[in-house]
């Protein structure tokens, strides 16, 4: 009944705005932008916080309005591929920097952004700016940089049990018992979508076995995912779901219920994106919070990559239809420049981000948004897989991560299936 009521709402809220939008561009001062955007509504937080900017947005441009339309996880990228196949595509998107929404990106259909960003460069994070097409195109501009993998910890849960952090997986394994026993979930994740374990983990996990310069190679063809750089590291996703250590029925659990379990202290560890650093000041008692850190997972077997280190990415922004030109092109840029430039940026500093642009901190600013900037500039970081390999691929390796979690398949399984994909159809082989 939850979730029929959940799409009755979305589905009204957007009868609500095309209706809305529909009148208003029958205005001629008035300039109506078709916008798709990744945005869960079931999130109260984000979409609350999402609601803000857009109010903000609009208070200070009266003459712009937005017509959204809001899905997420695979909904939303199949509905842009689909858009992008017929020709069809909004005026403004939610994209990704790397190869995830790369066939949309590389299409030609997106415009470059560099010559409203010319002279703006110096006030983002220069991870924000790397080249997002190959001849240095800037397809969305970044609201922020970020690890997808943290390593979530409830230092007061490990003082009650007993425990310190491991500095190993064989270390964090002999925790199992004693977190089970007490009745906590060893590591919180939910991984129904399936992007999860690859992007927030098994990237992470790649660096270490491999290194950046491995899955570089990997995508060329001069290395393959049969090889033990990758196996060695769906082992340890492997290693973990045979001890039970993840959320009881990870591979079902839709993306939130881990970090509601973590945020009222059922789990000892949760594994998500530095994204949810967000979330949790939002979302969890404010007395628990001086109790969280930020950690990268323990060292594993056969590991060649750095001690403690993550995957970063530049974030995700949005960015314009090719086919825009004179004030509608104008209007998409200031609502892109608002929603990732400083003031849109102050915005979600306050609710708990980490922009890309550089904003200095502020007496006002969380103690995790905080703690997360120290992780960004400590860590060192690999790549995300589904940044370098062809995002279609995700619909091949994801199953296959799950079949393995489920005792179905093994990881050379893994690896050799994803291998065999990825030769016959990733770009990186052509």
């Amino acid at each position: 009944m939850k979730k029929t009521l959940t799409f009755l709402f979305i589905g009204i809220l957007s009868i609500c705005l095309f209706v809305s939008s529909g009148e208003l561009e029958e205005s001629p001062d008035v300039i109506t932008l078709s916008v798709l955007h990744y945005l869960d509504l079931a999130d109260d937080v984000s979409n609350q916080n999402f609601e803000k900017l857009v109010a903000a947005f609009e208070a200070s441009h009266p003459n712009i309005r937005l017509m959204f339309d809001y899905l997420v996880n695979e909904p939303y990228h199949n509905k842009l591929q689909t858009l992008n196949i017929a020709d069809e595509l909004p005026d403004l998107m939610f994209l990704w920097p790397g190869k995830r929404t790369g066939n949309v990106t590389g299409s030609g259909k997106i415009k470059d952004l560099r010559p409203w960003l010319e002279g703006k460069e110096s006030m983002f994070a220069p991870s924000a700016m790397a080249p997002q097409g190959p001849n240095g195109e800037i397809y969305e501009l970044p609201e922020q940089v970020t690890a997808t993998h943290v390593m979530y910890v409830n230092t007061k849960l490990l003082d009650e049990l007993g425990l310190s952090f491991p500095s190993t997986l064989d270390e964090l394994l002999d925790q199992k018992d004693t977190i089970i026993n007490a009745g906590y979930i060893p590591i919180a994740m939910d991984n129904k979508d399936g992007w999860q374990m690859q992007s927030t983990f098994l990237s992470a996990l790649v660096e270490r076995t491999g290194s950046r310069e491995w899955l570089i190679e990997a995508r060329d063809g001069d290395a393959s995912f049969s090889d033990p750089e990758f196996v060695n590291a769906v082992a340890v996703v492997e290693d973990l779901s045979d001890a039970d250590m993840f959320s009881p029925g990870i591979n079902q659990a839709e993306y939130g219920r881990a970090l509601t379990d973590f945020n009222t202290g059922k789990a000892v560890y949760f594994i998500d994106g530095g994204w949810r650093v967000s979330n949790i000041v939002g979302e969890m008692a404010a007395e628990l919070q001086p109790s969280i850190e930020l950690y990268s997972f323990p060292d594993i077997p056969n590991q060649k990559g750095k001690t403690q280190s993550t995957a970063i990415v530049a974030g995700t922004g949005f960015g314009m239809n090719a086919n825009l030109t004179g004030e509608k092109a104008e209007a998409a840029w200031k609502w892109i420049w608002f929603f990732s430039g400083p003031e849109g940026s102050k915005i979600k500093q306050e609710q708990g981000w980490l922009p890309a642009v550089k904003l200095p901190p502020t007496d006002d600013t969380p103690e995790l948004q905080k703690k997360l900037a120290v992780f960004l500039s400590e860590k060192p970081g690999g790549y995300v897989i589904d940044a370098v390999m062809d995002g279609e691929g995700m619909g091949t390796l994801h199953p296959l991560l799950q079949q393995m979690m489920l005792g179905e398949i093994t990881a050379q399984q893994v690896g050799d299936r994803y291998e065999n994909w990825v030769a016959e159809n990733d770009s990186g082989r052509k």
